[in-house]
């Protein structure tokens, strides 16, 4: 096994260490999964399938860096989730203009992002998947 293949094999060990450790955190504080999205536990065995494309039981360069990118996605939205619960202080599933406007973000972008622009639906609530598309709006808008 060459030295580049080592370091791909020690990196995708704990990479799924890191994929099972995630999904054990999901269980006891589960992020908000994707409508119709079936749990499953997450395994070295079945993080290497998920991430081995053409299925020829090996992991290209390629295939690694799409996996490990899905790793990182998947930490950055449970990241987001944790925020967005703790910023819905009265717990309704959705920040309101009030809790909106109490945001970090909000308060430090020039010119304030308006509560309307991200209310899609018009609902008078800022839902999870609304939250995601804003933080990704400002900060394109940023760069």
């Amino acid at each position: 096994m060459s030295v580049s293949n080592k370091i791909l094999k020690s990196a995708f060990c704990l990479t799924a260490a890191l994929v099972a450790a995630n999904t054990a955190l999901a269980q006891t504080a589960p992020a908000a999964p994707a409508a119709g999205a079936r749990q499953e536990a997450a395994t070295p065995e079945s993080t290497f399938n998920r991430w081995d494309k053409d299925k020829n039981k090996n992991l290209s360069l390629d295939e690694f860096k799409a996996g490990w990118q899905e790793v990182q996605a998947t930490n950055m939205l449970r990241k987001l989730h944790g925020n967005f619960v703790a910023m819905d202080t009265n717990k309704s599933g959705g920040l309101e203009a009030t809790e909106f406007s109490n945001l970090g973000l909000v308060k430090n972008t020039k010119p304030a992002p308006q509560f309307a622009t991200y209310d899609v639906d018009k609902n008078q609530k800022i839902e999870f998947k609304e939250y995601v598309a804003m933080i990704k709006a400002i900060g394109q808008a940023k760069r």
